[in-house]
């Protein structure tokens, strides 16, 4: 049996939020553990095998946040999951210390293969 990975999944909107936490439970190898803005985010004091981020947060940038969790020493892998699809928004999250960035809308089974991929290569280089 594997062993289940615990997601951090940072978003303002709750629908979205609860559905993608939903999916990503039913698949068994996740579990999620939710905030809707980056101080609930940076005030989760557990450790976690990847994160989930927003830009567009209410009461921060996403890319701020993921800064400053960087900063703090999160190793874990960062994916950025938003509507700030531009390539400049791209440069601006992956230079921030992101892993991926996925534009919304977005794709379940190209995302779960993401999430994935991130937690391979995070397990190789540990």
């Amino acid at each position: 049996m594997a062993i289940v990975k615990k997601i951090l999944l940072v978003d303002d909107d709750p629908d979205l939020r609860e559905a993608l936490a939903d999916q990503l439970v039913l698949t068994e190898d996740f579990d999620v553990f939710e905030a809707g803005n980056g101080e609930d985010g940076r005030a989760r004091d557990e450790s976690y095998d990847l994160v989930i981020l927003d830009v567009g947060l209410p009461d921060m940038d996403g890319r701020e946040l993921c800064r400053l969790m960087r900063k703090h020493g999160v190793k874990c892998p960062i994916l950025m999951l938003t509507g700030h699809a531009g390539d400049a928004d791209q440069i601006q999250g992956l230079e921030a210390g992101a892993n991926d960035y996925i534009a919304k809308p977005f794709k379940l089974p190209v995302l779960l293969a993401r999430i994935r991929a991130q937690l391979r290569q995070h397990e190789q280089s540990e």
